[in-house]
């Protein structure tokens, strides 16, 4: 009887083993694959083809703040506003490349889009998990160019966009907040996945890209509670646009925009079938959305 245990206890450890190995295999090629097929930039390359036949083209240019180089594009004709674009994570600013070839965006204002800290040409592979130090590293955008400014944040640069209205409300007009991740209690608990991923052993395994956005989104749960009393300082036009479909940010961020922008002049829109990529989804209506911003703001209303 003992023997035939351990037999098919041997049976059952071999199983696992093999089953393990099996997963790491698997991890490990999808990782590559992915890695090798995946990118959330595109080269210098791309975007010159991208841009050839436009009658304008944005420029690059950087900054440096606390030892980070900070990269940008704008398209700068003299309007006398500027639209900032934040991207998600990952990302970079190609994110809303689109954007730039709109002459009804153009030509009201100067069109912006950063490499946020750590990814495309922003200090790429150093992340900053603050979304205070965040919004400080991108505060020179706003001072380098004419109000009134309106923010436009998609996913994580939701939430960065907020936090630059916290800490900077005179260089912040009004700001757009796309698919956000503003709650803590909402959301996922992913440490199960997202600690191991830090891990020597296990990170490199994965894509850098990911395990960029990993050092971002561990930390944002604590990042979003310390931004909880600062909600009440956001009085300048608040937009938030969230897709009741979205399966990576809880539709939930909505209605929690709705309760903490008490002293803003805000508007929720939901969208009953959208998903979370709305610049790319909803583009018409984000565009839409930020010159109406940009003509209540010049006109008053709502201030």
């Amino acid at each position: 009887m003992f023997q035939m245990l351990m037999k098919k206890k041997s049976k059952w450890f071999k199983r696992v083993r093999i089953g393990c190995f099996s997963s790491v295999v698997l991890i490990i090629a999808v990782s590559q694959i992915v890695s090798g097929c995946i990118s959330f930039s595109k080269s210098d390359k791309e975007v010159v083809k991208f841009f050839e036949d436009q009658p304008v083209k944005p420029v690059s240019d950087t900054y440096t703040v606390d030892d980070y180089e900070m990269h940008y594009k704008v398209l700068d004709l003299k309007q006398p506003a500027t639209f900032v674009f934040i991207h998600g994570t990952p990302g970079s600013w190609d994110a809303f490349i689109d954007y730039f070839v709109d002459s009804a965006l153009y030509n009201k204002a100067v069109i912006v889009s950063p490499d946020r800290p750590g990814f495309g040409k922003s200090s790429y592979g150093k992340p900053v998990a603050s979304l205070e130090t965040q919004a400080k590293y991108l505060a020179p955008i706003l001072e380098k160019y004419p109000a009134p400014r309106i923010l436009i944040g998609h996913s994580l640069g939701g939430p960065i966009v907020a936090r630059m209205a916290m800490d900077y409300p005179e260089l912040v007009d009004g700001i757009i907040m796309l698919a956000p991740a503003l709650s803590a209690e909402l959301e996922p608990h992913e440490d199960w996945f997202r600690v191991p991923m830090r891990w020597p052993i296990i990170e490199g395994i994965f894509p850098k890209i990911f395990r960029i956005s990993n050092e971002e989104l561990i930390f944002l749960r604590e990042e979003l509670e310390l931004m909880m009393p600062l909600w009440k300082d956001v009085k300048m036009p608040s937009v938030v646009i969230q897709g009741e479909a979205d399966d990576l940010v809880h539709p939930g961020n909505g209605p929690f925009a709705d309760s903490v922008l008490v002293n803003a002049p805000h508007k929720i829109i939901m969208l009953p079938k959208q998903n979370h990529f709305l610049p790319w989804n909803e583009s018409d209506l984000v565009k839409k959305t930020i010159l109406e911003m940009l003509e209540e703001i010049r006109s008053g209303v709502g201030s």
